[in-house]
């Protein structure tokens, strides 16, 4: 792992990890230090422990979270926040119970109109209206890649939230509450905002379109055929295409098959090159037509920098 910051921690994967669909080692986004908090969690003033979910309707499936702060290494001028390069990202399979099932359990007040989602850690917290509480794929997860969730991703519970950045599946949960006017907290309406140097203020929320380049890597030496490969996703619909260029020529682009509706989808071209150095990128396009820019929007915080990366690698 490459670690951003220390205390709290904050850490990418190394680029070998990405070579596989389930990321092995899981990147770590935190605002604060690991808390320890109960195996059980309160969802509008019922408890449910681990141990009682397990009981309730499982659903496992993969999901690929992005930190919103992905990229913002490489803004210029760079905007304060944890400098994360391009690696604040990974895929993993995740089981739980679907949110929607445990609201028919412990059914919110008729005037709800957002549920809290508060973590363990000491004031995070985020809020989703609540008609969309009730969207396929949101889990109150306790395990991850079939194992109980540790400490280190958000266990015992955590939610996790398909589509959106990763600020939105608060790990540590320990209450899901409803309340009757939009959520007022720090890391909901101060935190998490994308604020461009002309235009309105907006939250962040779902995820852009990206394709990340992982073989070559940067700088890598390779003999004359060479595969260009990688992950696409975005937050809005499935990838449909995946445009990858060496040297500015376009290549024929092979799609891998689909590992669900919210999980990364693999993508390869392969082109034979003379010696020297050469340089590849790549370009997503989602099933609702938003494509990933070559240039992103430089915003206060560093947000959203989905932008195309270019790999420049040698070949001998």
């Amino acid at each position: 792992m490459n670690v951003v910051t220390q205390s709290p921690l904050n850490a990418e994967p190394d680029w070998d990890d990405f070579r596989l669909p389930i990321t092995p080692h899981f990147f770590n986004r935190n605002h604060y230090e690991f808390p320890l908090v109960a195996d059980e969690i309160q969802v509008c003033g019922r408890i449910f422990t681990v141990e009682q979910m397990r009981s309730l309707p499982t659903v496992r499936q993969e999901v690929t979270l992005e930190c919103a702060g992905n990229g913002r290494l490489f803004m210029d001028p760079l905007p304060p926040g944890t400098a994360w390069g391009w690696r604040g990202v990974s895929n993993a399979c995740w089981t739980g119970v679907s949110l929607g099932e445990l609201l028919k359990l412990a059914a919110p007040p008729e005037d709800t109109v957002e549920l809290v989602f508060q973590g363990g850690d000491v004031e995070y917290a985020r809020s989703l209206p609540i008609q969309e509480c009730y969207a396929p794929g949101i889990l109150v997860a306790y395990a991850m890649n079939d194992e109980p969730l540790s400490i280190k991703h958000g266990g015992p519970i955590r939610l996790v939230v398909p589509g959106l950045y990763a600020m939105a599946s608060v790990k540590w949960l320990t209450e899901i509450r409803a309340v009757n006017q939009p959520y007022q907290g720090y890391y909901q309406v101060e935190d998490y905002q994308f604020k461009p140097v002309d235009g309105p203020v907006r939250p962040v929320s779902t995820m852009l379109p990206r394709a990340m380049i992982v073989t070559p890597k940067e700088d890598e030496r390779l003999d004359g055929q060479v595969v260009i490969s990688g992950w696409a996703w975005s937050g809005f619909a499935p990838v449909e295409s995946v445009q990858v260029l060496v040297d500015g020529q376009e290549l024929p682009v092979e799609l891998a098959e689909a590992r669900g509706p919210f999980a990364w989808r693999g993508f390869s071209a392969s082109v034979r090159l003379e010696a020297g150095q050469h340089e590849a990128c790549a370009v997503a396009r989602d099933s609702k037509g938003h494509v990933q820019p070559m240039q992103a929007l430089w915003n206060q915080q560093g947000y959203e920098n989905n932008s195309v990366r270019r790999v420049r690698f040698q070949v001998s």
